[in-house]
């Protein structure tokens, strides 16, 4: 065999995923969807009326493509792993009373001077 041969069929090996197929094409029917909005905004431009939104065919389109790459971009992240949760340390008894961030100069201080 010659030598590039077998580096092809590992090229197209991500495509054999359903779900990477399903990501281009819901990357290309959302681009279908921004060139019909661009038309349809020359069409209105064209007739000389105004722009008052997105036509339904147009915004199901978003919706349809929207939810194609969604679920097409789960198959790039691979299999879930499980979360292990670490055990923390816990801290020392005389660190917890502590406060992180004590201060006496407020306006409290200030309202009690100006009461005596």
């Amino acid at each position: 065999t010659p030598r590039g041969a077998s580096a092809f069929p590992s090229r197209l090996a991500m495509f054999d995923d359903g779900r990477v197929l399903c990501a281009l094409g819901g990357f290309l029917v959302l681009a279908h969807a921004c060139y019909a909005v661009i038309s349809y905004r020359d069409e209105l431009k064209i007739a000389g009326d105004e722009f008052e939104g997105v036509p339904v065919r147009v915004a199901v389109e978003c919706a349809i493509g929207a939810a194609m790459c969604a679920w097409g971009a789960l198959g790039f992240a691979g299999e879930f792993m499980p979360i292990a949760a670490q055990p923390r340390e816990l801290p020392p008894d005389n660190l917890e009373k502590m406060g992180d961030f004590v201060t006496f100069n407020h306006r409290g201080t200030a309202r009690r001077r100006t009461r005596a």
